[in-house]
């Protein structure tokens, strides 16, 4: 697996380098195709934060944890991240028999105005195809709220979301 570590006001020993990549080179024999991972560690007032991104394919799976060491952080992410990828065989084998997608219009009677708009942060995003069931495992996996994607099946571009009721919606453009 090719690691690249990023150190934001934190900076690794040779020793802490050397565990990282030993321990992402483990996850090599999971993914056929190789994989790249960004491992960032941070250092915010006593926080030690590791966030760990691995790239595989077209699937992306992504932990963060914070405690006051930056060993035990990273021993964390290592073991979310088997978590998430164990849920994510499971979930593929299983091929959601039962997705509960589902569709509805949101009754907007409460608009908020805002006097201006402010973009706090821009992101590019890869759209790339897959199926409904693909997309909202990705989502999951990145722990966001919402996926974009392009449907295999239409070839439309297509959002899933979290709905607040629990289970999904699945937005389709024309």
């Amino acid at each position: 697996m090719n690691t690249r570590i990023i150190e934001r006001k934190f900076k690794a020993t040779d020793r802490m380098k050397e565990k990282i990549e030993a321990k992402l080179s483990k996850f090599d024999k999971i993914f056929d195709n190789g994989a790249n991972a960004d491992v960032v560690l941070t250092d915010l007032k006593g926080s030690n934060i590791c966030e760990i991104t691995v790239y595989a394919g077209d699937t992306i799976f992504r932990v963060e944890e914070a405690t006051e060491n930056m060993y035990a952080s990273f021993d964390e992410c290592i073991d979310n991240l088997k978590k998430q990828i164990r849920k994510y065989k499971t979930r593929l084998e299983n091929k959601f028999k039962n997705s509960g997608l589902y569709f509805e219009e949101d009754d907007a009677d409460e608009e908020e105005e805002e006097s201006a708009f402010q973009i706090i942060r821009s992101k590019t995003v890869s759209v790339k195809p897959m199926f409904v069931e693909e997309a909202i495992l990705q989502m999951n996996l990145l722990g966001h709220q919402f996926f974009v994607f392009t449907n295999a099946e239409t070839n439309d571009v297509n959002i899933v979301y979290k709905r607040k009721n629990s289970g999904y919606g699945l937005i389709e453009t024309r």
